[in-house]
């Protein structure tokens, strides 16, 4: 059997590839085992090669015709690089290769029986995201404690399926019962994906409080960083907050400090910004102008406007908010502690787009937060799931500070704190590369942008090399799993989602052909004027 599966022989080797020539009598490129048929040199496929006592497996990574010089003469010969990503032990399956394989060692071919052995490594966890693309009905099985719980990034290209897979892989686990996670959704995808086992929350129809920002959120929201005068509304917004919060919490006036999550009356704030911005004192009948006179305008309009837009209301119109105890049962909720949830979507589809990046700051923060207080973090592990994250995790000029800063601090703090990230996008090039770094899961799907194929590859394992060439070639839906939740890198058809997210790009074309579709253009200003899409 093991002379059916010979393919070819080892002609050089490093210390992570080998260079194999194939067989001189295979020139039809297949090979037949039992009733199978198989095409050897097809990149991504898989051989192995025996060395010592062991097996060690590779993955075709080039294949090209050369001419070589042989002892009989020149000769046209088959090759291919593969790529050596673990061993077979006892039947058993290790990543990682210490004993190489020797030249002129023979390399077979793996068919499907022996991929069975390779891939059952995490099978126990019974947890699987899809077919693998090379094996007709092989599941590729992964370890969800790791592939959750060491922070994960799902990236592609607009239409290449990630809204799909996201929900695919959170249909996995809704149905479990401790289940924990909240999804920022920008373009209200997820709603229908989930008709169970989910809540979902409009950010514009819910209360979200100012008061519930640290301060470095709020100077992001109300500052005007081109503003000569910047450095000192700073110090007297900072003064004013804490003295706020102070005389609102009483009881905890000790320990309060001006990131504390606690109520304080913004109109007093605003009052006492007023007047300072005309504060003028008559010394000896001569009229003198206070420190601050005239330099907190722009301040006090960025606030006032945000105080009286129907678009804010969600942050400062508050009706239910309005005591520090109210917050209680507004962490219950977002994170499904009042038993109606496993998986939190904030809607923020309506939220206006200059405060996205801080709504995302805030919500991030208040998860990371919250279990950095929980003394029983290690029971309520929290997945936040980022969806169109280069909007606010960019290091472009322009991104939001507070939403990278809160997020690179999860990717390297957080999993001590039972916090992990789920990092979704079509732009990787442009999202910190701090938070990409710490991810230890890619679920890399067709990326055609040749700057963010070369991101990935800075920031993937060396055994991802050779997968990368079929980055902008994979299916709607196809992916390249590389992390340490697999045992190798694999290709793999994702499931689809049942039922799939409200992602599905318009048909231009089929609409065009049909009569008879109207626009009421009256509702749609109504929607307008009124900020509402529901």
């Amino acid at each position: 059997m093991w002379e059916q599966k010979r393919i070819g022989t080892v002609w050089e080797i490093t210390s992570t590839e080998v260079t194999a020539m194939v067989d001189p009598q295979i020139t039809n490129l297949t090979k037949k085992i039992g009733e199978k048929t198989y095409t050897i040199g097809q990149i991504g496929s898989y051989v192995i090669i025996p060395a010592g006592k062991v097996f060690v497996i590779g993955m075709v990574s080039e294949f090209r015709k050369t001419v070589l010089q042989l002892a009989e003469g020149m000769a046209e010969r088959f090759m291919m690089k593969i790529i050596l990503i673990g061993v077979l032990k006892n039947n058993k399956f290790e990543a990682g290769v210490s004993i190489l394989p020797t030249a002129d060692s023979i390399v077979f071919l793996l068919e499907d029986k022996d991929i069975k052995v390779v891939f059952s490594a995490y099978q126990q966890f019974n947890f699987s995201l899809g077919l693998l693309s090379f094996f007709e009905n092989e599941r590729a099985y992964l370890d969800p404690n790791r592939f959750f719980g060491k922070h994960l990034a799902i990236l592609g290209s607009s239409g290449s399926g990630k809204s799909c897979t996201v929900a695919s892989i959170l249909q996995k686990v809704v149905e479990y019962p401790d289940t924990r996670i909240m999804v920022l959704d920008l373009h209200n995808e997820y709603k229908q994906a989930f008709p169970s086992g989910a809540k979902h929350f409009e950010i514009a129809a819910l209360e979200l409080p100012y008061w519930l920002m640290n301060f470095e959120e709020m100077i992001e929201m109300l500052i005007d960083p081109s503003d000569e005068n910047g450095s000192i509304q700073v110090s007297l917004l900072q003064d004013l907050v804490y003295a706020a919060k102070k005389s609102a919490n009483q009881k905890l006036s000790e320990v309060i400090t001006v990131d504390s999550p606690v109520y304080f009356d913004l109109n007093q704030v605003r009052s006492k910004l007023h007047f300072f911005e005309t504060e003028r004192t008559t010394l000896a009948g001569v009229s003198k102008e206070g420190p601050y006179y005239g330099k907190l305008t722009r301040l006090i309009v960025r606030l006032t406007s945000k105080m009286n837009d129907p678009r804010y209301a969600f942050m400062f119109k508050l009706r239910v908010c309005e005591t520090t105890d109210s917050v209680k049962p507004l962490m219950m909720m977002f994170f499904g502690l009042d038993g109606k949830s496993k998986i939190t979507i904030m809607d923020m589809s309506g939220v206006p787009f200059d405060i996205v990046n801080t709504v995302a700051a805030l919500l991030a923060r208040i998860t990371f937060d919250f279990n950095f207080w929980n003394p029983n973090r290690a029971d309520l592990p929290l997945l936040l799931v980022f969806e169109e994250a280069h909007n606010y995790l960019s290091t472009v000029e322009g991104g939001s500070k507070a939403a990278r800063r809160i997020v690179e601090r999860i990717a390297k703090e957080g999993r001590k704190y039972g916090v992990s990230c789920m990092v979704v996008s079509q732009r990787p090039s442009e999202i910190s590369e701090t938070i990409l770094s710490q991810c230890n899961n890619f679920v890399i799907l067709r990326l055609l942008n040749p700057t963010d194929q070369s991101f990935i590859r800075k920031l993937v394992p060396e055994t991802f090399t050779g997968l990368d060439a079929a980055i902008p070639m994979l299916r709607q839906g196809e992916a390249i799993i590389v992390g340490d939740s697999i045992p190798m890198p694999q290709r793999i058809q994702i499931d689809f989602p049942n039922p799939p997210p409200r992602s599905g790009d318009v048909k231009f074309f089929d609409k065009w052909k049909q009569a008879g579709a109207k626009t009421n253009v009256s509702d749609v200003m109504e929607r307008w004027w009124s900020q509402t899409r529901s």
